[in-house]
C-alpha cells in the first residue's frame, strides 16, 4: 500500500491543476485580508457608528471557498488518468483497482483536511491581527470559542473532496462531474429550502453545506429552516457521504473498462 500512496502523491504533485486549486488558499487569505482591512478603515473613520459595523464571521465560509476547490481537485484526479490514457499504465502495475481508489483517497484526504483547517485558523489569526483590540462585531469570541466551528468546518473540506472523487469515477468527465458538484452546492440546497413542513427541515439537514455547523451542536443555519441532526448523527451523515462517494468509485472502476 505504501507503493500505492508514493504514486498517487507523485501523481498529484505532477498534475498542473493541482497548484491551480491549492493557489486558492492564498487568494482566501487575501480576501480575508480585503475584508478585514476595509471593515477596519471604516471602523477608525467613523467613530459614531461603531456599535453598527458588522463583519460576518470567516468560519465556514472559507472552508467552503477551499471545499469547492478540493473536490473539483477530488474530480480531476480520477479523470485526468482517464484522459491521458494514464490510467491503463495505473491499472497494469496495481491490477486491484480498488486499492488505486483507497491510495488516491487518503492523499486526497489528507491533503483536504490540512488545507481545511489551514484555511479555518490561518484566517481567523489573520483576521484578528488585522483587528487589533477593535471590538467588531462578528468577531470578539475567543479562540477556545470558535475552535470547534473551525475544526468542524475544516474538517467538512475532506467529505466535499472525496465526493468529487467519487463523482470522477462515476462520470469520467471533469465538465461532467463539476457540474454535477455545482447542481448539488446551489440548486439542492434551494430546492430543499423549498419543501413543504419538516420535509425542508430534514432536507436541508442533510445537505453536505449545514453538516459543520450541526457538528457543534447548531439548531438554525442562516434564515434556513430549523436543523435536525445531533452532532453525532451529523457525523454519520458525513461519513455516510464519504462511504458511498468511495462505494459509487470502487464499484465503477471494476466494472468499466479503462
Amino acid at each position: 500500500m505504501i507503493s500505492v500512496l508514493r504514486s498517487e502523491w507523485l501523481k498529484l504533485r505532477s498534475v498542473r491543476s493541482t497548484y491551480i486549486v491549492l493557489a486558492l488558499v492564498p487568494a482566501i487569505f487575501g480576501l480575508v485580508a480585503l475584508l478585514t482591512m476595509t471593515t477596519v478603515n471604516f471602523w477608525d473613520a467613523t467613530p459614531s457608528r461603531r456599535n453598527s459595523i458588522i463583519l460576518s464571521p470567516f468560519t465556514g465560509f472559507t472552508s467552503w471557498l477551499v471545499g469547492v476547490g478540493l473536490a473539483i481537485l477530488g474530480v480531476v484526479t480520477m479523470t485526468s488518468e482517464h484522459s491521458t490514457g494514464l490510467i491503463r499504465t495505473t491499472y497494469t502495475v496495481m491490477p486491484l483497482r480498488t486499492k488505486v481508489v483507497a491510495g488516491k483517497a487518503i492523499v486526497l484526504t489528507v491533503v483536504a483536511f490540512v488545507s481545511g483547517q489551514l484555511v479555518e485558523f490561518g484566517s481567523f489569526f489573520l483576521s484578528r491581527a488585522m483587528m487589533g483590540n477593535r471590538t467588531i462585531i462578528g468577531h470578539t469570541s475567543s479562540l477556545a470559542d470558535e475552535a470547534p466551528a473551525m475544526l468542524a468546518s475544516g474538517t467538512v473540506v475532506v467529505v466535499y473532496a472525496i465526493l468529487g472523487l467519487g463523482l470522477g469515477a462515476l462520470l469520467r468527465s471533469a465538465a461532467g462531474a463539476i457540474t454535477a458538484l455545482v447542481a448539488y452546492w446551489y440548486i439542492a440546497p434551494l430546492v430543499a429550502q423549498k419543501l413543504p413542513g419538516e420535509w425542508a427541515s430534514w432536507a436541508t439537514s442533510l445537505m453536505l453545506t449545514h453538516l459543520p455547523a450541526q457538528l457543534t451542536g447548531a439548531e438554525s443555519f442562516g434564515m434556513g429552516p430549523p436543523l435536525k441532526l445531533s452532532p453525532p448523527a451529523a457525523v454519520v451523515v458525513m461519513l455516510l457521504y464519504m462511504a458511498v462517494a468511495l462505494g459509487v468509485a470502487s464499484l465503477f472502476v471494476r466494472r468499466r473498462d479503462a
